[in-house]
C-alpha cells in the first residue's frame, strides 16, 4: 500500500513494507519499522503542527526575515530525525518499550536539532546561513559562530 500527504505543499509517500513503513520526501527517506500507514500519518501531522510552530512563532518575532517554506522543510526533516530516533529505541531498549512518538520539546534543544538547521540552511544559503540559524536558535550572530565552532570540534575530534 502507497499513501502521500502533502503538509504545506511539501509531499511525502508512504509505503507498507512487511510490517515497517517507508516515508519518503524531497529530503527525506526513512524506515520506520513495525509500524502501519495510518498511525504514521497521524504521528508526522502531529509532530509537524509542534516543530513548525515553535519555529513560526520566532521567526514571527524576528527582524531578519526566513521563508515559510523553509520552515516547513526544515521541520519536516527535524521530526522524522526524531521520529526515527524514538521509533527505533522502542525495539533497542527494553524501557523505550511503549515510547511515545510524539515529538518532545526538549528536543529542540538538542544539538541534533541544531545541527540539522545547520546543514539545511548552509546547503540552501551557503552566504547566509548563520543569521538565519543565529534567528531560529534565539543567538546573535557571535554566539551562533562560538558554538558552531564547537559542534564541529564535536565531529572532529
Amino acid at each position: 500500500m502507497i499513501k502521500e500527504i502533502i503538509i504545506e505543499n511539501l509531499i511525502l509517500k508512504l509505503s507498507d513494507e512487511a510490517n515497517n513503513v517507508r516515508v519518503q520526501s524531497d529530503e527525506e527517506n526513512t524506515i520506520l519499522t513495525n509500524q502501519n500507514i495510518d498511525a504514521v500519518i497521524v504521528l508526522i501531522k502531529q509532530n509537524f503542527i509542534v516543530v513548525s510552530n515553535y519555529y513560526k512563532v520566532i521567526i514571527n518575532n524576528a527582524t531578519q526575515t526566513l521563508a515559510f517554506e523553509d520552515i516547513n522543510r526544515v521541520s519536516i526533516l527535524i521530526l522524522m530525525h526524531y521520529l526515527y530516533m524514538y521509533n527505533s529505541w522502542r525495539s533497542m531498549y527494553k524501557n523505550q518499550g511503549n515510547r511515545d512518538l510524539k515529538f518532545n520539546e526538549k528536543d529542540f534543544n538538542n544539538p541534533s536539532t541544531h545541527d540539522l538547521l545547520f546543514k539545511y540552511f548552509k546547503t540552501k544559503y551557503p552566504n547566509n546561513w548563520e543569521k538565519k540559524c543565529a534567528v531560529l536558535l534565539r543567538m546573535d550572530l557571535n554566539e551562533l559562530k562560538t558554538y558552531y565552532k564547537t559542534r564541529l570540534d564535536f565531529y572532529n575530534k
